[in-house]
């Protein structure tokens, strides 16, 4: 497992009444690299309303990064509050995926990300987001502005099929 992962692409995937969705072959590649096997993390975002995924080398990382932040504030001689900043890390779901990246979004976890019959996926760097199309189209940030036209770039190639 490399330290240096990046997520980057996107791809629409329908999801099933079962929850299963297909995580796009460009992030599947990522996500194995960075969990040495066929598992993605999924978690709530801690402010937008979509999933944030990564692998596992992305898991362990933020597990690091809290506690170097304890200890800096430690050695500052500042309060810090472990399990605030870890809050965001206890409510990640590992889950195996099928090589052709097939998986199941946990119930809880599409509610949360409020999931219903597609997942658009886009790389972010350190992790993807999972997001319903028409949930992205309304609420999405300014800033993902080149990202909303990759999505009606998925949307149109859907439609033309």
């Amino acid at each position: 497992m490399s330290q240096w992962i990046v997520y980057a692409g996107s791809g629409l995937s329908t999801i099933d009444l079962k929850g299963r969705t297909t995580i796009p072959a460009e992030l599947r590649d990522t996500v194995t690299q960075s969990s040495g096997e066929n598992v993605v993390c999924l978690a709530r975002h801690p402010s937008l309303p979509c999933l944030i995924g990564f692998g596992k080398a992305e898991r362990l990382q933020r597990r690091a990064d809290v506690e170097a932040q304890w200890q800096a504030a430690v050695n500052r001689g500042d309060a810090f509050d472990r399990e605030a900043a870890g809050a965001n890390a206890s409510s990640i779901f590992e889950t195996a995926f099928e090589p052709s990246g097939r998986f199941v979004v946990q119930p809880m976890l599409r509610h949360f990300g409020k999931l219903k019959e597609r997942a658009f996926f886009f790389g972010a760097t350190t992790h993807f987001l999972m997001w319903d199309p028409e949930i992205f189209l309304k609420e999405a940030p300014a800033s993902f502005a080149h990202v909303r036209e990759e999505l009606e770039y998925w949307l149109h190639e859907r439609r033309g099929k």
